[in-house]
């Protein structure tokens, strides 16, 4: 009989009960992880940052290795849990698409002209088909030209001038 898949022999999940994170004079992102040295300049990766932002946040040292796994973001103490927050808005920056003014389109470009929760943006997209993500219950993650993501929470819930340009590009 084949011996059942154990996760845990790939993933190294770390204990949130003895994992702390918290930034140091520098500023920088230091985790603490039970009795272990803490290590500096730690890089936070979302490993499914569509699907699960605030579960399985993996900690890389500065050499770009994998220090382990956070499954949920919820389960640390209130000040690491914060400081964790911090670092996956500074990784992920992804302003959110409020309204949407006009989506205007010049030698098949189109150009997009929003209010976000960071200002308003004008941004282009290469193709609406490669660069618009539709997702359950009307998410819409959007690429723009230079790599910029940008997400509207749910595109049904926009103004209806909004509503109306944004179906005209899902």
């Amino acid at each position: 009989m084949k011996k059942p898949y154990a996760l845990t022999d790939e993933l190294n999940l770390l204990d949130a009960g003895t994992t702390y994170l918290y930034r140091d004079e520098f500023d920088d992102l230091v985790v603490k992880i039970a009795e272990a040295e803490p290590v500096c300049n730690v890089r936070v990766v979302r490993c499914f940052p569509i699907s699960a932002g605030g579960r399985f946040i993996a900690l890389h040292d500065n050499k770009d290795e994998e220090l382990g796994v956070i499954a949920d973001i919820d389960a640390l103490d209130s000040d690491s849990r914060e400081v964790l927050a911090d670092a996956l808005a500074r990784t992920y920056f992804r302003p959110q698409i409020t309204a949407v003014y006009a989506i205007t389109e010049e030698h098949h470009i189109p150009r997009w002209q929003v209010a976000t929760d960071r200002g308003s943006r004008t941004f282009e997209i290469r193709s609406s088909r490669r660069d618009i993500r539709v997702l359950p219950q009307g998410r819409v993650l959007i690429r723009d030209a230079d790599g910029n993501q940008y997400e509207i929470v749910d595109y049904r819930r926009l103004d209806s001038a909004s509503l109306a340009l944004v179906e005209n590009q899902v």
